[in-house]
């Protein structure tokens, strides 16, 4: 590969892990003020639902809005795991832990990624064991002290919905990673945006969030932030992360689990004002540590 073109792979490179590095980063502050306003799944539909929309139409202007053989499966896959799942479960895990705790708990993505290809064959090497086991150790005293004694079966529950949820995202983008590429990458968004969006309105159908639906009553400021998740962060994140997915290996893709909390624990600081026990904070840190050693160790 020429030189010029080495420095301009790595420079898009670098710049699409600071998209979802920060981009994401920041979605667990704008769901805490939306979730103020909407119901958790109602906030998923809608956002997925807009920015799917905006990405088919743009698609359909290139004239590259054409299904392929492959392309549900791969839509199905990214729709369900990645999106209703994966970000569903964030979502409602807001509406019961704080921005900085929930984001720790989402550093786990590295760890199920580093697991998966252990089971595939890939023996990691020691730093990585190590970094697993420390990173476990401090999801454990995250969850044990983090919480608190006074924290109820939701907390709980939200906490184990994430870790399950942070294991079936790496599966899924393991799995997409198999696959065919889409032939137009803002038309496999868009199925993979809408297919989550119809199964974030059942999810939120079951779960009451429709009849508590009063859209009238959004603020300004909820649309604003509504607006914000679906321009910058599902139109401008997302088309970074899956080409990355192509490009790089998913455990170091999935880098962006253990910087994320560092921008989600500033923000939730400097805005929320939430604090973190002595304890939690000693759990983060082994957690980062942990996972530091398992990314550094397998590149």
């Amino acid at each position: 590969m020429p030189a010029s073109a080495s420095r301009s792979r790595s420079l898009l490179l670098i710049g699409a892990f600071l998209v979802i590095y920060i981009g994401w980063g920041t979605t667990y502050l704008a769901n805490h003020f939306l979730l103020r306003e909407l119901p958790p799944f109602i906030i998923g539909t809608l956002r997925f639902l807009f920015a799917g929309l905006l990405a088919l139409l743009w698609a359909a202007s290139r004239g590259e809005a054409h299904v392929q053989p492959g392309n549900w499966g791969s839509a199905l896959i990214g729709g369900l795991l990645l999106i209703a799942i994966g970000q569903g479960a964030l979502i409602y895990a807001n509406l019961h832990l704080p921005t900085g705790l929930l984001a720790m708990l989402y550093t786990t993505l590295p760890l199920w990624s580093v697991a998966l290809e252990w089971l595939l064959g890939e023996r990691p090497p020691l730093w990585v064991l190590l970094g697993l086991a420390l990173a476990s150790g401090g999801i454990v005293l995250l969850m044990s002290n983090g919480l608190g004694s006074d924290a109820g079966p939701l907390q709980w529950f939200s906490g184990a919905l994430v870790l399950l949820a942070t294991l079936l995202w790496a599966v899924g983008a393991w799995w997409m990673r198999q696959r065919a590429p889409f032939r137009s990458s803002w038309f496999g968004l868009s199925l993979q945006m809408l297919i989550g969006a119809v199964v974030l309105a059942v999810i939120g159908l079951w779960h009451g969030d429709w009849q508590a639906l009063h859209l009238t009553n959004l603020s300004v400021h909820g649309w604003l932030w509504l607006a914000y998740l679906v321009l910058p962060v599902s139109l401008g994140v997302y088309p970074a992360y899956f080409w990355l997915l192509r490009e790089v290996r998913p455990s170091l893709v999935s880098t962006f689990a253990f910087v994320n909390p560092v921008v989600a624990l500033l923000l939730g600081f400097l805005i929320l004002g939430e604090q973190l026990s002595l304890s939690a904070g000693a759990a983060c840190l082994a957690t980062l540590g942990g996972v530091s050693l398992i990314i550094f160790g397998r590149r």
